[in-house]
């Protein structure tokens, strides 16, 4: 009964925000895309530089030292300014267009590093892209387009109803149910957050068995 009333709240949130959907899809495909050409245009300076970085980190994992902990920290830095962004952009009539910057840049960081680790280390960083990238991302993309769109149509719901009444009086509820929702949406991050700092590792030191990490 319940997982029923979920799911038609969740359809009919993406049936009366459709095309709010399209354009949060289409800004983050936009930035993958630009994140594997900008790997097809970097100079050879740079892209040696990062080359050995990940070298260095991908053998520091290999050999077994991972601090577990601080990988989990840092994924929380990296993730959570992100979302408290994306929320307070919403409660504002301006936000919007930078709500569809932020999913650019987290297009492009996704497809600037699997493109640049599989171009740099062939077969090797493709499994690492797979394994090691790809599986908290399948969490994180669809969290960030969901929150996107909440953010937005409560953005556009201020906008169309800021001098009504009715708003007004129910400002307090609908921002008590906007930050609700975004903070089950950060809940169900924090499954990526773990996936990120416990699994990726492990699937870094099981890759490094396998194939070895040397740069190719």
């Amino acid at each position: 009964m319940l997982e029923n009333k979920l799911s038609s709240l969740i359809n009919g949130h993406i049936k009366n925000n459709f095309w709010l959907y399209v354009i949060s899809i289409l800004c983050v495909f936009t930035g993958v895309v630009l994140g594997i050409y900008s790997v097809r245009y970097m100079g050879g300076f740079e892209k040696s530089d990062l080359l050995s970085y990940l070298k260095n980190f991908t053998t520091t994992i290999g050999s077994g030292s991972v601090n577990y902990k601080s990988i989990f920290l840092e994924t929380l830095k990296n993730n959570i300014p992100i979302i408290l962004a994306v929320w307070f952009l919403g409660l504002t009539m301006i936000g919007i267009p930078v709500i569809l910057i932020i999913d650019i840049i987290k297009g492009f960081t996704i497809g600037f590093a699997m493109s640049f680790i599989i171009s740099g280390m062939g077969i090797k960083g493709m499994w690492i892209s797979l394994l090691g990238i790809l599986p908290q991302n399948i969490i994180y993309i669809p969290c960030i387009i969901f929150s996107s769109v909440l953010a937005m149509e409560f953005s556009l719901m201020i906008f169309k109803d800021r001098s009504g009444l009715k708003w007004k009086s129910n400002v307090l509820v609908r921002f008590t149910s906007y930050s609700v929702c975004f903070l089950l949406v950060t809940t169900v991050m924090f499954i990526g957050f773990f996936m990120e700092a416990y699994l990726t590792p492990n699937m870094i030191k099981l890759i490094a068995a396998s194939f070895g990490m040397m740069i190719v």
